[in-house]
C-alpha cells in the first residue's frame, strides 16, 4: 500500500501525553526550549552546533518543512504536551522510515524543566506501541553516542536489544567523535505497562 494513503490515526494519548505532529506557531516553543536545554543538548546531538541559529524564525521554517516530510510520510518529528500543564515537553518521532522493510528509527529529547519526570520514556513507550500496531514496523531502531547515560537507561528500561557498536561513528558538537551504540525493538513484548490510544480511523481511511 502506498504510505500516503495510510491513516495516520493521531494524536497519541498516554496518561501525561499528547503526542501530536508539529503544526504552525510551534517553532517559537521549540527555539525556547532548545535554549533552556542547550547545555545538554550541545553534548550530544549533532545538530546542536551553533546556539545562534536556534531562534523562533529559524525554528518556524524549520517546524514547516518538517511538516512537509510528514505529509510525505518520510519522517514524523512529533511534539509531546504535557497534559496537565498544556506545555511542550517531549520532542520524539519516527525517521530514516523504510516501508518497504517496515523499518524505522526512533528518539526523542526533553526539555530541561521537565526532566526526571520519565517523559522520554513514556513518549518512546508510546511511539514503540504506534509504530508496531498501527504502522505495521516489523523493526523499529534506536541509537545513542557511548557516554549518554540517561539515553542508555531509557533503552534499558524499554528493553531494546543491543545489536553492536560502531567505533568512532557518531560525530557530535565541536567536531568531537564517539561509539555510536545500536539499539533494536522488534514487537512490544515485555514493554513496561502504559495506558496508550490513539485516534479512531478515518472513515474509508487504511489500516
Amino acid at each position: 500500500m502506498n504510505p500516503l494513503l495510510l491513516d495516520l490515526r493521531l494524536p497519541i494519548r498516554t496518561p501525561r501525553l499528547l503526542i501530536r505532529p508539529k503544526e504552525p506557531g510551534d517553532g517559537a516553543e521549540t527555539a525556547a526550549a532548545v535554549q533552556e536545554t542547550w547545555d545538554t543538548l550541545h553534548l550530544w546531538m549533532r545538530w546542536a552546533e551553533n546556539r545562534e541559529f536556534f531562534t523562533s524564525e529559524q525554528m518556524e521554517i524549520r517546524n514547516r518543512q518538517v511538516m512537509a516530510t510528514f505529509l510525505l510520510r518520510e519522517s514524523f518529528e512529533l511534539l509531546g504536551i504535557e497534559i496537565a500543564t498544556g506545555l511542550p515537553v517531549a520532542w520524539c518521532g519516527l525517521h530514516e522510515i523504510d516501508w518497504q522493510a517496515q523499518q524505522c528509527e526512533t528518539g526523542y529529547w526533553v526539555r530541561k524543566s521537565a526532566q526526571g519526570r520519565g517523559f522520554a520514556t513514556e513518549a518512546c513507550n508510546a511511539l514503540l506501541r504506534y509504530a508496531f500496531g498501527v504502522l505495521g514496523m516489523r523493526r523499529v531502531g534506536l541509537t545513542h553516542s557511548s557516554g549518554n547515560e540517561a539515553s542508555r537507561r531509557i533503552s534499558e528500561k524499554l528493553g531494546f536489544a543491543l545489536e553492536g557498536t560502531q567505533r568512532q561513528a557518531a560525530l557530535l558538537p565541536g567536531g568531537r567523535i564517539a561509539d555510536r551504540l545500536l539499539y533494536a525493538r522488534f514487537d512490544t513484548e515485555g514493554l513496561p505497562p502504559l495506558e496508550v490510544a490513539w485516534a479512531a480511523p478515518a472513515k474509508g481511511g487504511s489500516r
